[in-house]
């Protein structure tokens, strides 16, 4: 059985931390989970969604915008510029839907917040019609209602169409959506 290739790859990255920089991320992670789920998450975690992000965004290829949108991401985490290129440079080809439930406990607020991030990451180039099919696959491996899959889809169009527009007015009006959508479960 081959290994998780997104386990491996975030346990690699940490290994390469040292111990000041693995402190400021962990500080950094926790703050942005705590402001973006409600809920503290450890940073071994939250790596592990960025790379499901991103393979949830890759499904018709990485774009631009998806690439900017996973370095923004990084950045506001404080991950320094080395961790970032072994984040971008990782190879989601390698990825199987059965890799994402062995990140993510299905049916629970974990993997909302999870398929929320990755269809928000791939929603910023306009989601395609691969994306969507991602997005849907993801979530029902997940234990998702087709319900739910559609609520996050919808939910993550309007957020990219703010940030796009650099609406900050109408992505706070949004938050409390999101936020009452990752409690669904």
């Amino acid at each position: 059985m081959n290994p998780n290739p997104i386990l491996a790859a975030v346990q690699t990255l940490l290994n390469s931390l040292d111990d000041e920089t693995y402190r400021d991320v962990e500080l950094s992670v926790r703050d942005h989970a705590v402001h973006g789920l409600g809920a503290e998450i450890s940073i071994e975690t939250e790596l592990h969604l960025i790379l499901l992000s991103k393979y949830m965004a890759a499904a018709d290829g990485v774009s631009g915008a998806e690439v900017t949108g996973l370095k923004r991401l990084m950045d506001r985490h404080g991950l320094p510029e080395v961790a970032q290129r072994h984040l971008l440079e990782f190879d989601v080809s390698t990825v199987r839907l059965e890799d994402v439930a062995e990140i993510v406990q299905p049916r629970s607020s974990l993997a909302v917040y999870m398929l929320s991030g990755g269809t928000l990451l791939a929603a910023l180039d306009g989601l395609s019609g691969a994306e969507r099919l991602r997005v849907r696959a993801v979530g029902e491996h997940l234990g998702l209602s087709p319900e739910l899959i559609d609520v996050v889809l919808a939910e993550a169009c309007l957020t990219a169409a703010a940030l796009l527009k650099g609406d900050e007015a109408m992505i706070q009006l949004i938050r409390p959506l999101r936020h009452a959508i990752y409690r669904l479960l």
